[in-house]
């Protein structure tokens, strides 16, 4: 293959956007729109491949088998050295649920489509991040799948086209995608984010960019000093500008990632005059170092990160910076003793393809499989510490449970709760409705039903408030999804003979429009007919009077409302927290409890309103949680030995059930409730 004249300003450019990345890693307030690095890092390798292989389409020179070659030699050693000691790390301290997501990452980023695999893992849901250090990958997995569409493309495109209608199509289809990637942050933020159909347009502007300084060489074009230097100033302003303004909560990629690539071929097309102010301060040396460091740093930042995250349950600034200088030391290292020296191997290419691509992929695809088919092998741990593991990674529906007969009660759901002999719709006599926090109630509420003698069944949807007439906006409009369900659980409970229903939400997550600290996630703002506004007073209002019209629902029809208050949320995982302590001698001394002013907080408000809503209506009872959980000191993630958590926030099965008989113990559930639970029951 052809070498195109190397170009040190963008070097010095992909120094920028790996700083940006890793900043924005390390702690998003510091560099709200530092991700817009990964995109300026796609229009590079569009612009960079481009140059390479069009010149050479023209000339008819041009060699799949070569570009391949190289393409291989370039990303996968280094790729499959960061993964192969994330694997050994993982297996260390992992435990199994975490290692079996871990393995699952691997297979899928081996054969190059993590980013496919990281969309679908991205809902509700989601694992944490700090589980997954391969989660950066999914960028790489989009440049892999460019590396093998666009040469073809090229190539038919160069073949059938005249230069005028190439001019023509390739711009058509910069809009079009462009379009479809507004489109799609629009309406499915998780595909738009990961999936190469969105990000496509940014790949092929640098591509395009590449073709017209390629002709305009050709043709001896040029254009005067002062514009090089203007376009140098307005990219650079333009990236740092958008490095600050845009956060996490913006529409993205679509237009505004439009803004980025457009910056950035501003500074590349700047950088063709090398005594612009720009080019010559992005080609000093120590961006010149970390440009050509910046895929090793890029590659090893985020494990670094991750498994750091994992092991402390923390990222303040002296662990960043920690975790800086063991970034560059691996960097360096493995640039200079494992990824140059395989580059430039001198191989035949059949051996390149057998060691390189089809043995590594071979063996991780079958690793991975591996760890998935024996459970993420538990017994790398103790016998206590597997309890543990168990105990927090069990919930309420992976337990046997009868199911009712019929479905004419759907959407709730027909795993009988309490007294599994109530199975009949006309025996019911209490319901659970509310978000994945109404779910995670559903073992307080067994033990109930076992002791008093009734059935329930729980109805909802992950994200969605027990409160009617509101629903989750996005982008100023509403999804429907909370609206239609509420609604329709509201209807069918009227169905039934309940004399009961208990709410639960995650209450501090809609009344302050965020997630815990470090949780993967979006902004949750809720709407009404009212406003669709976002913001967190509206979240507020919005919340408030949609759960009195519920209370007021079930009041009318005779029905008493019991409010769960929220079970404190973690910034970390507690119950990897318990599994650590127990394993490694190191961490014996950590506390895997949270302070409870830092829980007030972030739920002071929620716990209120809750509260409020209670002394509002006399009817209403309500259960405190966080009495049961929080002294004036510190909220406890575990009781009795019991892991409360199978997450950062909900509690998994047998938690549930220890508070209940944590609270039963302690005389905190209201005697009203006890007293409505004996009239209606069995067991009297």
């Amino acid at each position: 293959m052809s070498h195109i004249k190397y170009r040190p300003d963008i070097d010095g450019l992909r120094a920028i956007a790996v700083i940006a990345v890793i900043i924005f890693h390390m702690n998003a307030q510091w560099l709200p729109g530092g991700f817009i690095g990964v995109d300026i890092f796609f229009v590079i390798s569009g612009f960079i491949i481009t140059s390479v292989i069009y010149p050479q389409i023209n000339a008819g020179r041009f060699s799949f088998d070569i570009f391949y070659i190289k393409r291989i030699k370039r990303i996968l050693p280094l790729f499959y050295l960061v993964a192969t000691s994330s694997l050994a790390l993982a297996y260390l301290i992992y435990t199994p649920n975490d290692f079996v997501g871990f393995a699952n990452s691997l297979r899928y980023a081996s054969v190059f489509i993590s980013n496919i695999y990281f969309e679908k893992q991205s809902g509700y849901f989601a694992p944490a991040a700090e589980t997954m250090p391969l989660l950066h990958t999914w960028s790489l997995s989009v440049e892999e799948q460019f590396y093998f569409i666009w040469p073809v493309l090229l190539i038919l495109a160069s073949k059938y086209l005249s230069r005028r209608l190439f001019a023509i199509v390739m711009g058509l289809t910069l809009v079009a995608l462009t379009g479809l990637s507004q489109y799609m942050a629009l309406n499915d933020p998780s595909a738009g984010y990961y999936l190469i159909q969105s990000r496509g347009f940014e790949l092929l502007i640098g591509a395009l960019l590449a073709i017209a300084l390629y002709e305009k060489r050709a043709r001896g074009l040029s254009l005067p000093t002062q514009a090089y230097q203007l376009l140098g100033v307005a990219g650079a302003l333009g990236i740092a500008l958008l490095s600050v303004v845009l956060n996490k909560n913006h529409v993205f990629p679509g237009i505004n990632a439009l803004w980025v690539t457009l910056a950035t071929c501003m500074l590349i097309l700047a950088g063709e005059s090398q005594h612009s102010w720009v080019s010559r301060f992005l080609g000093r040396s120590p961006f010149l170092l970390l440009g050509r460091l910046s895929y090793s740093l890029y590659l090893w930042h985020w494990p670094v990160l991750a498994f750091y995250r994992y092991t402390f349950n923390q990222l303040g600034p002296v662990d960043a910076l920690i975790c800086a200088v063991i970034t560059f030391a691996l960097s360096v290292f493995s640039w200079r003793l494992y990824e140059n020296p395989l580059r430039y191997l001198r191989l035949h290419h059949r051996w390149v393809y057998l060691f390189y691509l089809v043995l590594p992929i071979a063996i991780a695809v079958t690793t991975a499989k591996l760890i998935a088919k024996n459970e993420g092998y538990p017994h790398r741990f103790s016998e206590q510490v597997q309890k543990l593991f168990q105990a927090s990674s069990l919930d309420f529906f992976e337990l046997q449970h009868p199911q009712l007969d019929g479905e004419e009660l759907k959407p709730f759901e027909n795993n009988i709760i309490g007294d599994d002999s109530l199975n009949h719709p006309e025996q019911l006599r209490a319901l659970v409705w509310g978000d994945s926090h109404g779910g995670h109630f559903r073992g307080f509420v067994d033990e109930l039903g076992k002791i008093y003698g009734f059935s329930a069944l729980y109805g909802g949807a992950g994200g969605c408030p027990p409160a009617l007439g509101m629903d989750i906006i996005k982008h100023g409009e509403p999804e429907g999804e909370c609206e239609d369900t509420n609604t329709q659980l509201a209807e069918a409970l009227q169905n039934t003979k309940a004399k009961v229903v208990f709410l639960a939400g995650r209450w501090a997550m809609y009344t302050e429009t965020t997630r815990s600290p470090g949780e993967k996630g979006d902004n949750v703002y809720l709407g009404d007919e009212i406003s669709h506004s976002e913001s967190k007073a509206n979240n507020r209002r919005v919340l408030r009077e949609g759960l009195e019209r519920t209370v007021q629902y079930l009041i009318a029809r005779g029905i008493t409302p019991v409010i769960f208050e929220q079970a404190p949320d973690y910034p970390f995982m507690p119950s990897n927290c318990w599994v650590k302590k127990a394993t490694f001698t190191a961490f014996t001394g950590t506390n895997c409890n949270i302070d409870s002013g830092a829980m007030t907080t972030r739920q002071g408000y929620a716990n209120q309103l809750v509260r409020d809503i209670a002394a509002k209506y006399p009817q209403v009872i309500l259960l405190p949680v966080v009495g049961a959980l929080c002294d004036s000191k510190e909220c406890q993630s575990m009781l009795n030995g019991v892991p409360l958590y199978s997450d950062n926030n909900h509690l998994n099965d047998a938690g549930a059930r220890e508070i209940f008989k944590t609270m039963q113990a302690r005389d905190l559930i209201d005697p009203r409730l006890q007293q409505l639970l004996h009239s209606i029951g069995t067991n009297r």
